[in-house]
């Protein structure tokens, strides 16, 4: 089921879209491209840190480690060649008239996993966004940041780009699907994921039924859908809000074997999408520095660039501003946890 809706009222206290941008690449491979990727999701003049992270050559290659025992050479030999990558790309950037500057971590010396590294750095920082990418998972042993773990650990919003997209160009940003659930936290994560979204692209909004749910617990799949739609006009109400087109569609797990995120990346490959937005929430109120299951799933293997928000953040920005509605329903959504 898919709708058309369109605002007429723009919002006058949304928050700002991104201002401090933080981007780190996997050994510093399409650092160029990332920011300038992120940057279409900044406001005006915004701030640019290019961050890169030495790793331990160990770490990378243990297997090595018998044959090579003395890293020593290997990690002056990266520590230069990132040094190197940020000064080319920071140039490149300040030409453009960019406020840049960067940083480079040694994550040996610190002794500390590269997600927490990028964390406090990005945090320290006070960046607002942090880019990221790396290759695949199936190349994980090669990877300097797990996505799941960055967006556990950052404070801030997280836009992952896989790496194997910023090989030739710029991703493109032309079609933006977004992710709701019904919840009020959802609603208030399209409220603070819009003021960054550009202005020419086009929007899609997008629930997902969870078939499962209704094979576990018996819940009348009529009902399913119904909370489905509600779930819909509760966003078309913030689209309205700040005056933006955008198409919304209710999506369905297929089969037993299929889930939501599934349904999503599959919606995104039919659609086109160039960046999913979604919210993260915990699996469990005490342990809110876990990534929300879907949002995990789909930080994985994503089949475009992913923006993640995290809920703390929402909160911090939309703290002044007024709470639009919730999803009158009588009852809460299944729990379908973003």
């Amino acid at each position: 089921m898919e709708a058309d809706m369109a605002g007429s009222q723009g919002a006058t206290d949304a928050p700002r879209a991104f201002s401090r941008i933080a981007v780190a690449c996997e050994r510093g491979s399409g650092l160029l491209m990332l920011a300038r990727f992120a940057l279409m999701f900044a406001a005006n003049n915004p701030a640019v840190r290019l961050i890169d992270i030495v790793s331990n050559p160990a770490s990378l290659f243990p297997t090595l480690m018998l044959s090579y025992p003395d890293w020593s050479e290997a990690h002056r030999a990266m520590t230069h060649a990132a040094s190197t990558m940020l000064r080319q790309a920071s140039a490149e950037l300040a030409r453009a008239g960019i406020d840049v500057d960067t940083q480079l971590l040694d994550s040996p010396a610190l002794h500390i996993d590269t997600a927490v590294v990028l964390g406090r750095a990005a945090t320290c920082w006070q960046a607002d966004l942090v880019a990221i990418s790396s290759p695949s998972r199936k190349h994980h042993w090669a990877c300097h940041f797990n996505p799941e773990e960055v967006a556990a650990s950052t404070h801030c919003p997280v836009l992952y780009v896989p790496n194997s997209q910023l090989s030739t160009e710029i991703p493109r940003r032309a079609r933006v699907l977004i992710l709701v659930d019904g919840r009020h936290a959802s609603l208030q994560m399209l409220r603070a994921a819009l003021p960054s979204v550009p202005a020419d692209a086009e929007l899609k909004v997008a629930y997902v039924i969870d078939g499962l749910f209704h094979l576990r617990t018996w819940c009348p799949r009529d009902l399913l859908r119904r909370l489905g739609e509600r779930a819909l006009e509760a966003a078309a109400g913030v689209l309205r809000e700040h005056g933006v087109d955008a198409r919304t569609t209710l999506l369905e797990t297929q089969g037993e074997l299929d889930d939501v995120p599934d349904a999503i990346s599959r919606e995104a490959k039919q659609w086109k999408a160039d960046v999913i937005v979604m919210g993260l929430r915990s699996r469990h109120a005490l342990s809110e520095t876990l990534p929300g299951r879907v949002a995990s799933r789909a930080l994985r293997d994503p089949p475009c660039a992913v923006i993640v928000y995290p809920p703390a953040w929402v909160a911090e920005k939309l703290a002044q501003t007024i709470d639009g509605p919730m999803v009158a329903t009588g009852m809460e959504p299944p729990p379908i946890i973003l």
